[in-house]
């Protein structure tokens, strides 16, 4: 099976409007832990080159490096986030959950397990592309 198929059979699981819920419960810490780190990155830049001036991030490679390494950092752990952002509203956990059980490894916890083992490896490289931003 081929991965657009597994996603089309993924999507025609999700029949619940609780799904909805779950774009505001990523997006919202996502997007907060992004700026936190994009704030943080701009700042060390400020610090380590305190001749340059720029109003959020400098327009060279190594500002698109401290813009675009904090979106793949904390993609997955936002991803967890709103998880169990929306496991804590009992009848979405319930909602969700009964539609999981059908497919194996559709479940929050095995979802979150996946999200967990691929933040081991992007949440590091991504803030290290950040704070290699920083050095250009």
């Amino acid at each position: 099976m081929t991965y657009y198929t597994e996603a089309r059979a993924r999507a025609k699981r999700r029949k619940s409007p609780w799904n909805l819920l779950l774009i505001p419960a990523v997006a919202t810490p996502w997007l907060l832990l992004m700026s936190l780190s994009t704030i943080t990155f701009a700042t060390l830049y400020r610090l380590a080159h305190p001749a340059s001036e720029f109003v959020i991030l400098p327009d060279t490679v190594g500002g698109i490096l401290m813009a675009v390494g904090p979106l793949f950092a904390w993609l997955s752990p936002a991803m967890i986030l709103g998880n169990l952002l929306v496991s804590l509203l009992p009848p979405a956990r319930r909602a969700l959950d009964a539609e999981a059980a059908s497919a194996p490894r559709a479940g929050r916890v095995a979802a979150n397990r996946d999200l967990l083992k691929l933040s081991f490896i992007l949440t590091p490289a991504g803030l290290a592309l950040g704070l290699l931003g920083v050095l250009f």
